[in-house]
Formats: structure tokens, C-alpha cells, sequence
């Protein structure tokens, strides 16, 4: 093993290495402990254990470098938890009760105060505890059954939130493709994405998010006033530039409303599982504050804003571009409660 990990990899990776060496002097060492035959049952749950520890390990060492899956996750840590069960059923009496503790706080995290197991563990515990004899075959079976239990369970929980969390990404992924693309739209088509306004009283100005523009007057002085606003098409005054401006001012007030949204990374996201969920919804309040931006622009441009139909300077068309992209929050608070409900099924048994 130490002639293969030459380097320090990712934490992701070197968090299960370090569970599956330990595991793994925790195997040598029963192998060398002397047992009663019990007709081959010793060597199988060894050979199980072993083969667990093989799987994980690989699973660590031959995933990309670059990139983790939901299914690799899974399989290193089921089979890290199928290996920690086998060897926990081959310990001797004195270890099995010193982790009794352990496997009824494990028990009692992930079950809930109805299930039969978490009785049947706070019974074995209570003996262990008032030292009333010896645990019988059926009290250690009961232990790694519910330390099965406990941790099928868990693998739920956290299956839930790799698959919540890998929806935000995807849907963080289409966003950003469609932003691009519009941005791209605007930059090759002023006229189609007009986002340029002609103030009022009329006069001889147009103004766009990348600056303001004089409009030629009518006549020759003294005569000369400002055209009629249905004679100006401000989608002549457009810049390739008026839309990304729009939404990089939509990223700026999305990034106020993250802020708010970090404080859900609670001291106990200690794990990948639960962090990731926090930080995927924080993600996808990035793009969709552009696009709320230039989707508000466009609704002030089209009068449907009551009392918003025209915006007298480009520092108005960005600061409202602002307020559209932290806007963003009234949709994204319904993710932010359903990331909230899934870490919180994490921290509460079912």
C-alpha cells in the first residue's frame, strides 16, 4: 500500500484509505488471534471481510483523479461498512462489549426510538452495562445485525443528499449553458435583445447598460427639438456588450443573497455528503441571478413593472440589474428549505 501512495491524493479519496488501513490492522489482528473452530464460519467472515477491503480500496485508487461519482462513493463506503460488520462479528468478548457504546450510540443517531432493533441493542447494552454475565451468540448477533441496520440507514440518508445535490449541479450546468447562449444572442443580435431605454419627458438621450447615447434632433436651430419617442428605435443604440453587462450585474447581487445562504453549512456538515448539498444550492444562485437580471430588465423594457416603464440613466438599468439578481432568492429559498430538510434528516433518526 505505501509503495502505491507515493503522493498525497484527495481528501475524498485518503478519508476511506485511512478507515480501510485501519480496518485492515483490525483484520491481521484477529486472523493471528486463536478461536475456537467453529466448522469454517471464522475463515469465510475473514475472507468477506477481505474481499470488502480489496473492493473499496480499489474502487479509491482506480477512480478518476480529477473526479469523484456518486457511484464510486457509494461502493467505497458500502463495502467499508460490510467489512467494519464482518470483523466486528469475529471480535473477542472483551472488545465486543468495550464497543457495545459504540454500536448503541450508532443505533440511536439512525433509528428511531420505535424500531425493534434500537430496543433489542438498548437491552444488550444494559447488560453489558450492569456486567449480568457474558454475551451469548444471540446478543452479538443482535449487535451486528442493528450495526447493519443503522448503517443501511445512513448509506440513505446520504444517498439522498448526493442525489439532491447532483440535481442542483445538473440544473446549476443547464442555467449556465442557456445564460452563455443568450449572451452570445445579445452579443451577435443587438436588435433582437433590446435592453435600452428612452427616458421620459422625451429628450435627446438613449440610454443602454454600457453607457449613454445623444440622439440627433429635429430641424435645424432654432427650430431643432427631440424626436418623438416612436420615432427613436433605441435597438440602434445597442452595444454586443448590453447583455453581459445585465448579467454580470445579476451575479452581483446574486453573490449578496450567498452570503445568507453559507449560513446553512452548520460545524456538523463535517462530511462530503453534507457539505456539498449547501454549497450546490449557493452554486446555482450565481446563474440564476443573471438570468432573473436580464429578465427584469426585460419586463421594465416591455411595461410590465407597474410604474417602471422607462429607466433615465445606465447606473439605474444596472442597479436595478442588481436588485433582479438578488431577487433571485424568492425562488431559490424553496431549494435552500429542501436542502435544509435533507441535511436535517441527517442529523435526526427517521
Amino acid at each position: 500500500m505505501s509503495a502505491r501512495r507515493r503522493r498525497t491524493l484527495a481528501s475524498w479519496r485518503e478519508l476511506p484509505l485511512t478507515v480501510i488501513s485501519r480496518l485492515r490492522t483490525q483484520l491481521a489482528r484477529e486472523e493471528c488471534r486463536v478461536a475456537e473452530d467453529d466448522g469454517g464460519r471464522r475463515r469465510c467472515a475473514l475472507d468477506g471481510a477481505r474481499r470488502h477491503l480489496d473492493e473499496a480500496e480499489e474502487a479509491c485508487l482506480s477512480a478518476s483523479r480529477f473526479r469523484r461519482r456518486s457511484g464510486t462513493l457509494e461502493r467505497i463506503w458500502s463495502n467499508v461498512r460490510a467489512a467494519d460488520a464482518e470483523l466486528f462479528s469475529l471480535v473477542s468478548e472483551d472488545e465486543a462489549r468495550a464497543r457495545t457504546p459504540e454500536v448503541l450510540g450508532m443505533v440511536r443517531r439512525n433509528l428511531s426510538e420505535r424500531s425493534p432493533q434500537r430496543k433489542a441493542v438498548e437491552d444488550v447494552a444494559a447488560k453489558v452495562e450492569h456486567d449480568e454475565g457474558p454475551l451469548t451468540a444471540q446478543d452479538r448477533d443482535t449487535l451486528v445485525r442493528a450495526q447493519v441496520f443503522a448503517y443501511a440507514f445512513l448509506g440513505g440518508k446520504h444517498r439522498r443528499v448526493r442525489i439532491l445535490a447532483d440535481l442542483l449541479w445538473c440544473l446549476t450546468a443547464a442555467v449556465t449553458v442557456g445564460l452563455v447562449a443568450l449572451a452570445v444572442w445579445g452579443h451577435t443580435d443587438e436588435d433582437t435583445v433590446d435592453l435600452c431605454f428612452r427616458p421620459q419627458p422625451p429628450g435627446n438621450r438613449v440610454v443602454c447598460p454600457t453607457g449613454e447615447h445623444e440622439v440627433p434632433l429635429d430641424g435645424s436651430p432654432p427650430l431643432a427639438r427631440p424626436p418623438d419617442v416612436t420615432a427613436v428605435v433605441t435597438a440602434d443604440y445597442a452595444s454586443s456588450r448590453d447583455v453581459l453587462t445585465v448579467e454580470f450585474a445579476g451575479l452581483i447581487g446574486a453573490a449578496l443573497t450567498v452570503v445568507t445562504a453559507l449560513r446553512r453549512i452548520q460545524p456538523d456538515h463535517a462530511t462530503q455528503y453534507q457539505f456539498r448539498l449547501p454549497l450546490a444550492a449557493a452554486v446555482l444562485k450565481f446563474p440564476l441571478g443573471a438570468l432573473s437580471a436580464v429578465a427584469g430588465i426585460l419586463l421594465i423594457k416591455g411595461a410590465f413593472v407597474p410604474g417602471l416603464s422607462n429607466l433615465d440613466s445606465s447606473a439605474q438599468i444596472f442597479g436595478w440589474s442588481i436588485v433582479f439578481g438578488a431577487a433571485q432568492h424568492l425562488v431559490t429559498h424553496i431549494v435552500d428549505q429542501r436542502a435544509e430538510e435533507a441535511l436535517g434528516g441527517n442529523r435526526k433518526p427517521p
